[in-house]
């Protein structure tokens, strides 16, 4: 068996934050080389989202368009929406959930090897405070 060579293996974490009463999410999005060190972060924030499962796709599609472009070909996402794994491998995902996993899918096709995993929660805080921060922050400015 050969074991591939992952030297240049990045793994991201993302979250989303969403406001319920206004439907802004926001998304946070972590990188990080083998050694744990931060490679890169981003956020961003998207209005008309109906729901924090949503939210958690587009974190996740967010994040795989930043790995493009910062031109990573071998990545693991992690996530601690375990609802979101799920439908990323059934045969059937949710309805509203549908037109993001078939953007996830084809997406994940320019990379050399990637992987979806589940995070605890408790493991995955960086990225959770970079979203709330990146809603926080689009919240208070609208009037």
């Amino acid at each position: 068996m050969i074991t591939p060579d992952l030297d240049d293996l990045i793994v991201c974490y993302s979250d989303a934050a969403w406001k319920k009463e206004s439907n802004i999410a926001a998304f946070g999005c972590i990188f990080k080389d083998k050694r744990g060190s931060t490679v890169s972060e981003t956020s961003c924030v998207e209005k008309n989202v109906p729901s924090p499962l949503v939210a958690e796709a587009l974190a996740l599609r967010c994040a795989l368009l930043t790995a493009i472009s910062l031109d990573f070909s071998k990545i693991c996402f992690k996530t601690d929406c375990q609802t979101l794994i799920t439908a990323l491998t059934s045969t059937v995902p949710p309805a509203d959930l549908y037109g993001i996993i078939q953007d996830i899918d084809h997406l994940s096709s320019l990379f050399v090897s990637v992987s979806f995993k589940f995070l605890a929660r408790n493991f995955n805080s960086a990225a959770d405070k970079l979203a709330k921060s990146a809603l926080c922050t689009a919240t208070s400015s609208i009037p």
